[in-house]
């Protein structure tokens, strides 16, 4: 396996493209929702980038748009899944930009009470890419081999609890709405509903494709406890 296992990668993208699916519903609806789910988590990072312009503040915390721009660019252009995934992430990125700008020029005025956080933010934000591109890479490379292209789901999910817990602690720590409002909400709430839909479509209507995958991880662990292990492999044990 290589350092960032992008043959096991490209492997388990050629087994899914080529495999046939038990009905033909079973890949073109998961890639409507994951279309659905780009839109409308599109509309929502540009009603933050509206509204934080127009309240003259930010929307998204800091470490959760570091770990959400650093996250796209991983796993829609080095471990990309697919290319309505790439180009669903390419518009996040590009929005993602936006909403950085926004932080630079409005976040001073937030972080007033803080000085030296308000005069280094710039140096904040490439520390924090910085560090979420390794986490992002290390996590990667690691369950890949593991779990294939479901590391994308693995990893989006606590994504989403991050950036859900992180905008309510932000609301409450600030005190007020600005760079907030409830249809940002609501696209982005409606968003992670149709990424979940996707990947649960799959499980229900191909579970052989992907509750393999899950099951992996256990299967593994259950042989290394009670299997013959790498000696049993060298006693011939192996299939």
């Amino acid at each position: 396996m290589g350092f960032f296992a992008l043959e096991e990668w490209a492997q388990a993208n050629a087994d899914y493209e080529n495999a046939t699916p038990p009905y033909w519903h079973a890949k073109v609806v998961p890639d409507i929702f994951t279309a659905v789910s780009g839109i409308l988590w599109s509309i929502s990072y540009i009603l933050m980038t509206i509204k934080g312009y127009k309240d003259k503040s930010y929307a998204m915390p800091i470490y959760c748009l570091c770990l959400n721009i650093t996250w796209e660019f991983v796993f829609g252009f080095i471990y990309g899944p697919g290319l309505v995934n790439q180009i669903v992430f390419a518009q996040f990125m590009i929005v993602d930009v936006f909403l950085f700008h926004s932080i630079l020029k409005f976040g001073p005025n937030e972080w007033r009470h803080h000085p030296l956080v308000a005069r280094n933010l710039s140096w904040i934000i490439v520390v924090g890419c910085a560090v979420c591109l390794w986490l992002h890479l290390a996590v990667a490379s690691t369950f890949v081999p593991v779990v294939g292209r479901q590391v994308v789901f693995f990893t989006a999910w606590p994504m989403q609890l991050i950036i859900g817990i992180g905008c309510v602690a932000q609301v409450l720590a600030r005190g007020h709405d600005a760079g907030q409002s409830m249809a940002i909400w609501w696209t982005r709430f409606l968003g992670t509903v149709a990424a979940g839909c996707c990947f649960y479509w799959r499980i229900y209507y191909w579970p052989e494709s992907h509750i393999s995958d899950l099951a992996y991880p256990f299967a593994l662990n259950y042989v290394r406890k009670y299997g013959g292990g790498r000696q049993g492999r060298l006693n011939g044990k192996s299939a």
